[in-house]
């Protein structure tokens, strides 16, 4: 007889996240749920640590499944590059 789902066959809703700075890495915490959530028993959190390569990869990635482009970052104006 077979076992039922281990937490590596788990999987739920994203709630929410927060990311922080941590030094020369990013600090991530993610929020999720497999069932409505009636208390904060509910609500899982995982703790990731990633580099700030690790970062964009993930941003870039995510953006690509969405069908999205990710934003260009403004290049400074004439006069900004001129007097610096």
């Amino acid at each position: 007889m077979g076992q039922g789902p281990t937490d590596k066959d788990a999987f739920g809703m994203l709630l929410g996240w927060r990311a922080d700075p941590a030094g020369e890495k990013i600090a991530l915490l993610m929020q999720s749920t497999s069932k409505v959530v009636d208390s904060s028993e509910d609500v899982r959190e995982y703790r990731y640590f990633m580099t700030k390569q690790q970062a964009i990869q993930l941003g870039n990635y995510l953006y690509e499944l969405a069908g999205e482009t990710a934003p260009k970052r403004r290049t400074s104006g004439f006069f900004t590059r001129l007097f610096r």
